[in-house]
């Protein structure tokens, strides 16, 4: 009934091959959302349960995986690869689907590749240098019309956008998409939270917040 689509016939051919597994209808849908996993999870991880309240809640919307290997960040190049392909992902179905509405869903790691993208990414040290936004706000990034983060190790306290508990991302670049952002970020968990120290803050997104998300998810692509 619901469908994921085949990014492979959108994606540069260096891409295709990983995307094999990943098919589905090839059609342009009204909404369409883009998943980041979290670090060592399989597709599409916690952040299936909220795609699937948001294609049972608004009609002909589907989804595709973010494709890359969700591992160690500091240790491998898995960051790079997901802002490289998520951004490589996204402009092709833009190119594709120029009317459809896109929405990013970003966990743990794959939280901090969708808010890179955005925003900018490395860090000086074990992320590599700081980079601009892949995504540029005013061309690519006008076709996104909603962005839902999950425990964002980039998380910044005290912003606008923020939802959670807890009251590090290129600051500035993210802001321009404050309208449409939820930044979720609970208290413990200590991935988000320089104070946290809890593992099971960090695993309880879905069970919180996704009923909470999704509605917002509908009304954004109402409002848009």
């Amino acid at each position: 009934m619901f469908r994921k689509l085949a990014a492979a016939a959108l994606l540069p051919s260096a891409l295709t091959g990983v995307l094999a597994a990943h098919t589905g209808s090839n059609t342009c849908a009204n909404v369409h959302m883009m998943l980041a996993r979290g670090t060592t999870e399989s597709y599409p991880g916690l952040l299936g349960s909220l795609t699937d309240l948001v294609m049972a809640a608004v009609p002909d919307s589907d989804y595709e995986d973010i494709i890359y290997p969700a591992t160690q960040e500091g240790s491998t190049p898995s960051y790079e690869e997901g802002i490289f392909n998520g951004t490589a992902q996204l402009k092709a179905y833009v190119a594709a689907c120029p009317e459809s509405k896109v929405v990013l869903f970003g966990y743990s790691q794959g939280a901090m590749v969708v808010s890179d993208m955005l925003a900018g990414g490395g860090d000086n040290g074990t992320l590599g240098n700081i980079t601009s936004p892949s995504v540029d706000p005013d061309t690519l990034g006008s076709h996104i019309t909603a962005v839902l983060l999950y425990g964002d190790p980039r998380h910044m306290p005290n912003q606008t956008y923020n939802v959670g508990d807890v009251t590090a991302t290129g600051l500035e670049a993210l802001s321009k998409y404050a309208d449409r952002l939820h930044d979720y970020c609970d208290d413990k968990d200590g991935v988000c939270d320089a104070a946290g120290t809890n593992l099971s803050a960090h695993l309880a997104y879905a069970t919180i917040w996704d009923k909470t998300t999704a509605t917002w998810v509908e009304s954004m692509v109402e409002k848009m």
